[in-house]
């Protein structure tokens, strides 16, 4: 009998021990896994922060790189009147690669949709330069390309270059805008 007053003894302190440990063990557990989804948030947070400004400066760039590249903008920066048409042609295309090539590391903040729309732009007014410049003389000069060039845009309707900003626009709009009301509410 005196082990089973013994045994029961023992429950009496031990039963206690094991509820009070128990929740003890999920009080801190629930502490830590809340302070980790905190320190996760905070995470997340900072990282927005460094990002999302990145990210609206690629998109302004890029629309900036497109406005540059339309043939009308292009012209007025680049056209010299005492020049051939041939060196101009080169000095178009050439404007057109390098800009490009500046703007190329805008392409990790944005959709690869709207990438593909500014590749498209770039590659089109590349085109449009090289058929506007083979439908002239080799004596031509560059008043003649560009009013070639000139001649081409406006029966195209929408230039890519346009398209183009609409849909970055668009997006642009649907990733930051729409945030920036939803983080207001």
């Amino acid at each position: 009998m005196q082990s089973m007053e013994y045994v029961i003894e023992i429950l009496r302190v031990l039963v206690p021990c094991l509820v009070i440990g128990g929740v003890a063990y999920f009080i801190v557990k629930s502490f830590l896994d809340h302070e980790n989804n905190k320190a996760s948030l905070q995470a997340q947070n900072a990282k927005s922060e460094l990002v999302i400004p990145a990210r609206m400066q690629a998109y302004e760039r890029v629309i900036l790189y497109l406005e540059r590249i339309t043939p009308d903008n292009l012209l007025r920066r680049t056209l010299n009147v005492s020049t051939s048409a041939r060196k101009l042609q080169s000095d178009l295309v050439a404007t057109i690669r390098s800009e490009y090539e500046h703007n190329l590391s805008q392409q990790v903040y944005m959709s690869a949709a709207a990438w593909t729309l500014v590749k498209t732009a770039t590659e089109e007014t590349i085109r449009l330069v090289n058929v506007s410049g083979s439908k002239l003389q080799a004596t031509a000069m560059a008043t003649d390309l560009a009013q070639n060039i000139l001649t081409i845009t406006s029966q195209i309707g929408k230039f890519p270059t346009h398209v183009a900003i609409d849909t970055i626009k668009k997006e642009f709009g649907q990733n930051f805008m729409e945030q920036s009301s939803a983080s207001k509410n």
